[in-house]
């Protein structure tokens, strides 16, 4: 995504419509292919100088270079290109050669590329840039190769995507990227997600039900695109980035857009606690539930089948991919030629997946949209998903529950949501007993079953339905972040939300406050630049919804 400056009032904000009937436009398929050609591409290219880096580094240490000197040697005989930029530069000097269909091609491909030398020397002698030469010499000599018939944006949008994967994977190394591990790049094959991204070229939508891409032409949506075209039709809204991506069957076009957003008040000045769970999906502190769907278990039954007949098909066609005692080989799959029976089968799978997906989505969508149209204020729990579901042998029936019902996506959408519609968005601590505190007298009880749905106070004797006591506890919780905001007001001192249960949604505590180590002593001696950047994080998100 290009970075762009927000004027004030704007938003980021996407677009997506399904195209109707994408087979008969092959040119998403070939850009799709394209595109995962390029990656494969740049990725062996790196992987290759990596490679030869190492044997120039070998081969100075053996001749008595110390080891800077040999990296540097090294690294100056093997660059590796590890931005867009660099990749893209190495692919226009290749493409010829990489997208050859046959020998001959090829061939006539390296007599192509020296006499483009000869061109562009001749131009610099004549005074020429070294990009007036190139063009120079593409003009004069004509393409080889299969590569003219893509737009250049589905091979740009491949090195741009390798190059934001290597920086997740050295940033999370270095200790940068918070959450899971980001492994290596991994080759892309054809059984993966396809996706292309354009962000140059005839971007936009014609009429009702059409868009138009660059060299793909004219596509049929299915959903209407008034919305969009009218917004494009009055300038409050720019197109940045269109994406082709196929799930299963289905493809879909996205529009990455800036947008001037108008923000709506709430329709009431009432705070609101959300108590995310599995029994049900969403329980508000004001006594609105809404029910988990349970889409992918409703659909278990039907992916289970299909999975299985998969499986049979698959023994069948490629018997060398399974052990004598039928577990899958390690590495790749050789099951490249499937039959038309097989196919279906694979479709009538996406299809299973992609409706299950459908409708968690949509109920996700309604149960938000309804939150932020009526509430200024939302607290939501701060849940660790991902730890939810380690040790999952002993919790299976759990796990696919907890990923049935998207816990980390209702938190997602109210991020985004909340600004829209000039409400906050606060989030309690992870470790906040909302589902053992009563929410009347405030005791708190030792523990409490999963099983148990209703909560019976042993103080005061109060019962009622454990999601909704939760959601009425987060609810709560927000009286004790305005009386901090208010004494921030007051005295000018920031608030040092690491020691309170409730805290404002993108405040991110210091460096030194996430390690145990030094977490004495950031509550001890805070440092003045932490109480700059606390009262930073906390006034631009308050900045947002003003």
């Amino acid at each position: 995504m290009p970075k762009v400056d927000l004027p004030p009032g704007w938003v980021h904000q996407a677009y997506r419509f399904e195209i109707d009937r994408p087979g008969r436009h092959p040119a998403i398929a070939s850009h799709e292919g394209a595109r995962r050609f390029a990656w494969n591409w740049a990725l062996s290219l790196i992987e290759a100088q990596l490679q030869a880096r190492s044997a120039y580094r070998l081969l100075a240490l053996r001749q008595g270079a110390t080891m800077s000197e040999a990296e540097a040697w090294a690294r100056s005989m093997a660059p590796v290109p590890w931005s867009k930029a660099q990749l893209r530069r190495i692919w226009n000097e290749g493409k010829h050669l990489a997208t050859a269909r046959s020998d001959e091609e090829r061939t006539a491909a390296g007599e192509v590329i020296e006499a483009r030398k000869v061109y562009e020397t001749l131009a610099i002698r004549q005074g020429a840039s070294a990009a007036e030469a190139r063009r120079f010499g593409d003009r004069r000599l004509p393409g080889l190769g299969w590569w003219a018939e893509n737009s250049k944006e589905a091979y740009s949008s491949a090195f741009e995507s390798l190059e934001a994967a290597f920086k997740a994977h050295f940033d999370s190394r270095s200790g940068k990227r918070q959450g899971a591990p980001v492994g290596w790049p991994r080759f892309k094959g054809r059984a993966g997600r396809g996706s292309v991204s354009f962000t140059t070229g005839p971007i936009g939508v014609l009429d009702r039900h059409h868009v138009q891409l660059p060299v793909v032409g004219r596509l049929r949506v299915k959903e209407p695109t008034d919305k969009l075209r009218l917004r494009l039709a009055n300038c409050s809204a720019r197109i940045l980035r269109a994406s082709l991506v196929s799930e299963g069957a289905r493809t879909y076009v996205s529009f990455s857009v800036i947008a001037e957003r108008h923000r709506a008040a709430p329709r009431s000045q009432g705070v609101c606690g959300h108590d995310v769970g599995i029994a049900a999906l969403v329980t508000g502190s004001d006594g609105a539930v809404t029910q988990n769907p349970r889409s992918a278990e409703a659909a278990q039954k039907r992916i289970s089948r299909y999975q299985r007949r998969m499986d049979r098909q698959h023994r069948a066609a490629s018997p060398a991919c399974f052990n004598s005692d039928g577990t899958h080989v390690a590495g790749t799959c050789h099951w490249k030629e499937r039959s038309r029976r097989a196919q279906k089968n694979r479709a009538r799978l996406a299809r299973a997946h992609g409706r299950a997906r459908d409708i968690r989505r949509d109920a996700l969508h309604k149960a938000t949209h309804r939150a932020v149209s009526t509430y200024a204020l939302h607290v939501v729990e701060d849940l660790n998903v991902s730890g939810m579901g380690r040790r999952g042998r002993g919790k299976r029936g759990f796990n696919r529950a907890a990923r049935d019902a998207a816990l980390g996506e209702y938190r997602r959408q109210l991020a985004y949501k909340c600004p829209w519609y000039g409400a906050w968005l606060w989030l309690a601590s992870t470790w906040f007993p909302s589902s053992l505190t009563c929410s009347s007298c405030r005791a708190k009880k030792e523990r409490l079953s999963r099983r148990a749905r209703v909560f019976r106070c042993d103080a005061c004797g109060t019962e009622m339905d454990r999601d909704l006591n939760a959601a009425k506890n987060l609810a709560a919780l927000a009286e004790l972040a305005c009386v901090c905001l208010m004494a921030q007001m007051a005295t000018g001192i920031p608030v040092d939300w690491s020691k309170l249960p409730i805290r404002p949604y993108g405040w991110e505590p210091d460096r030194d406050t996430r390690s145990s180590r030094g977490c004495a002593r950031a509550r001890g001696l805070r440092a003045e630049g932490g109480e700059r950047k606390t009262a930073r994080s906390t006034e631009a998100h308050m900045s947002k919804v003003a």
